[in-house]
């Protein structure tokens, strides 16, 4: 039995949407703070618009990079609209994927590039070839924009952790261990 041009087209986007949905979902999810709707719908319009493109589409990293650009694009006329969405929805979205209350507040505080640049750099691990495409930056430019959300998330989280963190002995001690690590890496 052999398939139909169509049936073959319809079964490599069920594919592609297969092998791209979940994680084009929680990238959304997080870069969006967890508003769960606009989340769906970016997603939703990325993969819409990938299938469409899925026989170019064919190699996995390249597809996804592509498909977080889409998503960049689309998010920032959206994000005003949305801004009602109460903020314990948001916490409780994204406690759902493992993110505690400091990391939402430092997330919070990072811009919407900078979330991009830190999830699909850091989190995703991302090629540089790849994370150009998904910031539409150069490639020197893609690559400050990534270390540059990581070094602002991880002096934010640490001074977070430390305003919340105990004055015992134990907890002087970690913060004077995390203050020199710090110290270190900033040189």
């Amino acid at each position: 039995m052999t398939l139909r041009a169509s049936d073959e087209e319809g079964m490599l986007r069920a594919a592609f949407r297969d092998a791209h949905g979940a994680r084009l979902n929680g990238f959304a999810l997080i870069v969006t703070l967890g508003d769960q709707a606009l989340a769906a719908s970016l997603a939703a319009d990325a993969l819409g618009e990938g299938t469409r493109h899925a026989s170019a589409l064919r190699h996995p990293e390249r597809a996804a990079a592509w498909l977080r650009a889409h998503v960049l694009k689309a998010i920032s006329p959206r994000l005003p609209r949305r801004s009602g969405l109460l903020d314990r929805e948001r916490r409780a979205a994204l406690e759902a994927i493992g993110v505690d209350s400091v990391t939402f507040g430092t997330l919070a505080s990072l811009s919407v590039g900078e979330r991009v640049a830190l999830v699909a750099g850091s989190l995703e691990g991302f090629e540089p070839l790849d994370l150009e495409v998904i910031l539409g930056l150069s490639p020197r430019a893609a690559s400050r924009r990534a270390a540059e959300s990581r070094r602002k998330f991880f002096e934010r989280h640490v001074a977070v952790d430390h305003a919340r963190a105990q004055t015992g002995p134990l907890g002087t001690r970690v913060r004077e261990i995390t203050d020199q690590a710090l110290a270190r890496k900033l040189r």
